[in-house]
């Protein structure tokens, strides 16, 4: 009895669709997760105006959500005649605040989507499928979702919530070299 076996695809095929699974997975998690995730809009928490208020004065300064600052009690030569400047207004510190609030918020969430999709993607990838490509592309995929997650919240986390994430990244990878690469 005769048997068929599948011809053997070049390497360079089975690179390019596991790199296409790394690359695509990633492109479909960050889709996602803007559509889950909105990302805030800095108009939205200071909405610009056509007319641009001076506030010359602390109080006026204060009354419109801003943050005033002294000036500097050396300042440097004044023409004749021109008025010393007591302080500047920061109009929008009270919106920029929330804003960058709002900011650190969906990194957060984009951070723990990625790394839930992420660990979810890699056991699936650690599962037999049937396919060495899609099991390595799926697990290749998991650890760049990783990443990308990593990346997107490593600067406003904390140094224990940067443990946290590295360790999680490392328990991951050596659940995945452990499953998939036995000796």
């Amino acid at each position: 009895m005769e048997t068929h076996t599948a011809p053997a695809h070049p390497k360079f095929v089975r690179w390019a669709l596991l790199l296409g699974i790394v690359v695509i997975l990633n492109i479909f998690f960050r889709v996602l997760t803007a559509i889950v995730f909105p990302e805030p809009a800095y108009e939205t928490y200071c909405p610009t105006t056509q007319v641009v208020t001076s506030y010359d004065t602390q109080e006026s300064c204060l009354a419109a959500g801003g943050q005033w600052t002294n000036a500097p009690e050396k300042q440097p030569y004044m023409a004749p005649g021109v008025p010393r400047a007591t302080g500047y207004c920061d109009a929008q510190y009270t919106c920029r605040s929330s804003y960058t609030a709002a900011e650190e918020t969906h990194s957060r969430n984009v951070f723990i989507a990625f790394t839930v999709l992420g660990i979810v993607v890699l056991i699936a990838g650690v599962l037999p499928l049937g396919s060495s490509i899609v099991s390595s592309g799926l697990s290749y995929g998991g650890v760049v979702s990783l990443i990308i997650g990593s990346f997107e919240y490593w600067g406003t986390a904390g140094n224990w919530i940067r443990l946290a994430i590295a360790a999680i990244g490392l328990l991951a990878l050596l659940y995945v070299g452990i499953r998939r690469f036995r000796d």
